[in-house]
């Protein structure tokens, strides 16, 4: 990911995914560049990030713009992945759920899955995760993973998938 952000350093792909990943290591001030870099860059919302920002970023400041670019263009669902990623507090089990949820809503179900066996890495007794693990698991046609969630086998979903 490094090296096609450092090829192109304004691809929009790549700076949220580097920004979510950040983000989720709780590595705050790269999160916060990346994720600052790709309003900057982005067509629609480059004029909600003012240059000078880039070299005084705080988390406050980037949560508010992320907030005015979900008003501008409230069906971004790239928008509500970072706000999501955002709002990430390590041992938060619905915020993990949450980014799941979010992944799977825009149809990148393998991203998503991470995200439920996480958040049931917290919390097996979550049934509503198991439920959307389970969605999923079938959406990417791994039969094999559906069994082990109806199983509840939860050692064997953090083997094969982990975050």
């Amino acid at each position: 990911m490094m090296r096609a952000q450092e090829a192109d350093p304004t691809n929009l792909e790549v700076l949220l995914a580097l920004g979510v990943s950040h983000t989720n290591e709780l590595e705050q001030t790269a999160a916060l560049k990346y994720l600052y870099g790709w309003l900057r860059h982005h067509p629609k919302y480059g004029t909600l990030a003012p240059p000078e920002l880039a070299n005084s970023l705080y988390y406050a400041d980037v949560a508010r713009l992320f907030n005015e670019a979900a008003q501008m263009s409230p069906e971004d669902a790239d928008v509500h992945i970072v706000l999501g990623a955002l709002d990430l507090k390590p041992n938060y089990v619905r915020a993990w759920a949450n980014m799941g949820i979010s992944y799977a809503n825009q149809g990148m179900y393998e991203e998503s899955i991470r995200y439920y066996v996480r958040a049931l890495a917290m919390n097996p007794k979550a049934d509503n995760a198991w439920q959307y693990l389970r969605i999923s698991l079938s959406c990417v046609s791994r039969n094999d993973m559906v069994e082990a969630c109806d199983s509840r086998n939860l050692e064997l979903l953090q083997k094969e998938f982990p975050l």
